[in-house]
């Protein structure tokens, strides 16, 4: 079957640049209005620190500027971020239709959607950059996502990619997950919960072992099984050596597969953008969106071999 590629990296000839030139007037007035915001709070929290430690120099309680301070600094954090949030949100959406897929920045009922199991059971999960398109017969969805546990010293426990990729033909229901993240702990269980489940096998792949859970206990192994994991386990082969598979689950009708990732994919926008800023990022934008084609072609490539090994 044939699969989109990755668009043609954008000249001044191509629409997806025309299209994106149009946008630079924009993406620069959310630049320069953050600056300002950045630069007003920055100078703030500067006059507040020279007070607190005025404060504190003369012996007297500097809690409030020293507060008031640190209030500056996150917001500054904030609205660089909110910056960049609202300029992907622009870019994001062309450079997705040129590959036929629709972007949204906002990953929430992507995210409710996701099976437990799939991802740590105590975390809170948060997502962004929502992909998702029909390719030939097949539907992909993915997101960022990130699991933290939250609180005052919250600790990440996943950040990376999650698709969902509903299957075409019969597949034989499974788990698949990184073994030391199933692994009981000294006072609480894995990250990953295979309660009910029934232990099949390990895989050993370049020095990572993966434990292979199935619902159904019988000591047969389904020939369509070993084909799918096999792809699966070598997953960062096809996607690229950025990626590694987490875990993936399946219900016989549709997949879902978390791959950690080496970093934040569709970084497009600055404050100070140019337009050899914007191309550039665009460039490493329309690269990215090979990720979920690929993964795409994966799965149905794990589907074929199903196919092949039941017959």
């Amino acid at each position: 079957m044939h699969m989109p590629e990755a668009a043609p990296l954008p000249d001044s000839s191509t629409e997806v640049a025309r299209a994106v030139r149009a946008l630079l007037p924009g993406l620069r007035r959310i630049g320069s209005l953050t600056a300002v915001l950045i630069a007003v709070l920055a100078v703030a929290a500067g006059v507040l620190g020279v007070w607190g430690i005025s404060l504190l120099m003369a012996g007297t309680d500097a809690q409030i500027p020293i507060l008031g301070a640190a209030v500056c600094g996150g917001l500054i954090y904030w609205a660089h971020l909110g910056m960049i949030r609202r300029q992907e949100g622009m870019v994001m959406p062309v450079l997705a239709s040129t590959v036929g897929l629709t972007y949204s920045k906002d990953a929430k009922a992507f995210i409710a959607g996701l099976p437990q199991r799939l991802l740590p059971k105590r975390g809170i999960r948060s997502g962004e950059d929502y992909v998702y398109g029909i390719l030939g017969t097949h539907t992909i969805r993915m997101a960022e996502v990130k699991v933290e546990t939250g609180g005052k010293n919250s600790r990440t426990l996943f950040q990376g990619l999650v698709a969902q990729f509903p299957n075409q033909v019969a597949m034989p229901a499974f788990f698949i997950a990184l073994e030391d993240k199933t692994r009981p702990g000294m006072f609480f269980g894995g990250d990953l919960s295979t309660e009910g489940l029934f232990h099949l096998r390990d895989v050993l792949t370049d020095g990572r072992r993966y434990g292979i859970w199935t619902s159904w206990s019988s000591v047969d192994e389904p020939p369509a099984l070993a084909a799918v994991i096999d792809v699966l386990t070598h997953i960062e082969t096809h996607v690229g050596p950025g990626a590694q598979l987490y875990a993936a689950t399946s219900n016989g009708e549709e997949t879902h597969i978390a791959l950690t990732h080496g970093r934040n994919l569709f970084r497009v926008g600055g404050m100070f953008i140019d337009e050899n800023d914007l191309f550039r990022d665009v460039r490493g934008a329309l690269q990215d969106l090979t990720v979920p084609l690929t993964l795409a072609q994966t799965l149905i490539s794990a589907e074929a071999a199903a196919v092949q090994k039941g017959a």
